[in-house]
């Protein structure tokens, strides 16, 4: 599907793993990059790891009970 995309994107490299990736216009991501070229941005693969770890370190304080 990136193949057909005639619209505009940006490169950018994820501050995490180093790889360089594509957003596409229209995304939320795209339009971060826009605003700061040079800022920190991360890949999807990382943003997923870290909201997923964000989820199992929530359900684990909710078990323990611990603050």
């Amino acid at each position: 599907m990136q193949g057909q995309f005639n619209g505009f994107r940006f490169h950018s490299t994820c501050y995490i793993c180093k790889r360089t990736f594509e957003v596409f216009e229209g995304t939320q991501a795209y339009d971060q990059v826009k605003r700061n070229f040079k800022g920190m941005h991360c890949c999807e693969d990382c943003k997923h790891r870290i909201e997923l770890e964000a989820r199992l370190q929530f359900g684990r304080r909710l078990l323990t009970g611990k603050d």
